[in-house]
């Protein structure tokens, strides 16, 4: 983490912004970079920590390669997810169908919940288990039907993930309640709420999401699927390349990317969406998903580390 330091020699006060890294020895290495004799403002002191982040992810690139996460972290992961699987496969069938059910309607209930919906949890439970219906809502109720359509379709699906899977993906999700809209890129430019950043403009959305699916399968060798799946979900948000409903898609595609490389999939919790929308708008400012590949590791590992354990 960056912080300001300061340095006293005689009457004179030097200032330096200041970060650490582990490294792959598992020593630290620390940068540090000096920015005058007078204390900066707030505000100049945030626009100066970002442009030396920026600095230190090139850095970091030159260390580790093109990675958000350390190779601690990815070893730490791997570890927990190979356990989980052991521990799971010991599960007789209904055992296995139940955790999957059980995972399948908290996501629902908090991926649909981020976005406002009124469902309780229960109320998802119930939708989804019994096909009981509470008085909510219509619209409420026919998303969080297809949200659970939605993951069971990623998770037997074999497609590559291109253009047409994610119209797909889009229209699964909303043709019952936006069928104007579901499958098709927006026609009209639209923002995040409470974001500092600008999305892509409607006339570019075609041409930024070719290059996203591009990039995508260039980086598909280069990063750990959790780094992947952070960089797939922050890069669309920030297209935000539907008119509606990209939140929702973007955590289907993050996870669809997770199952696809053989992990666990990760349910985001509607309590800590702060801590989420905090994640998304620091990757847009250093231009990163390292704040989103970091908080996935760490509700990975609440979420499997002692899941089954006796």
């Amino acid at each position: 983490m960056v912080y300001l330091a300061e340095s006293r020699r005689g009457k004179n006060i030097y200032y330096y912004l200041v970060e650490s890294i582990t490294l792959p020895n598992k020593t630290r290495k620390q940068f540090r970079k000096y920015i005058g004799t007078q204390k900066p403002s707030e505000k100049t002191l945030e626009s100066l920590f970002i442009s030396f982040k920026k600095e230190i992810e090139k850095e970091r690139k030159k260390i580790f390669g093109f990675h958000y996460l350390t190779n601690i972290e990815i070893n730490e992961i791997d570890e927990i997810n190979n356990a989980f699987i052991k521990r799971f496969n010991k599960l007789n069938p209904t055992g296995k169908e139940q955790f999957g059910q059980n995972f399948v309607n908290t996501f629902v209930f908090n991926s649909n919940s981020i976005e406002g919906s009124t469902l309780t949890a229960k109320e998802v439970a119930l939708i989804l288990e019994e096909n009981l219906a509470p008085n909510k809502d219509l619209e409420d109720i026919l998303e969080a039907k297809n949200a659970e359509k939605v993951l069971n379709y990623i998770k037997e699906s074999k497609e590559r993930l291109s253009d047409k899977f994610i119209h797909k993906l889009h229209e699964l999700y909303f043709k019952d309640t936006k069928p104007h809209i579901a499958g098709h890129y927006k026609t009209r430019d639209n923002y995040v709420r409470n974001a500092d950043f600008k999305t892509t403009p409607a006339k570019y959305v075609l041409t930024d999401m070719k290059n996203y699916i591009a990039e995508y399968h260039k980086l598909k060798s280069k990063l750990h699927p959790l780094e992947l799946a952070a960089w797939a979900h922050w890069k669309f948000v920030k297209i935000h390349p539907f008119q509606d409903g990209n939140g929702r898609t973007s955590r289907v595609i993050m996870n669809y990317i997770i199952h696809q490389n053989g992990y666990q999939m990760i349910d985001i919790k509607t309590k800590e969406k702060a801590k989420y929308f905090k994640a998304l708008d620091k990757c847009n400012k250093e231009n990163s998903g390292s704040a989103l590949a970091k908080l996935l590791v760490k509700r990975f590992k609440k979420q499997y580390k002692n899941a089954l354990n006796e």
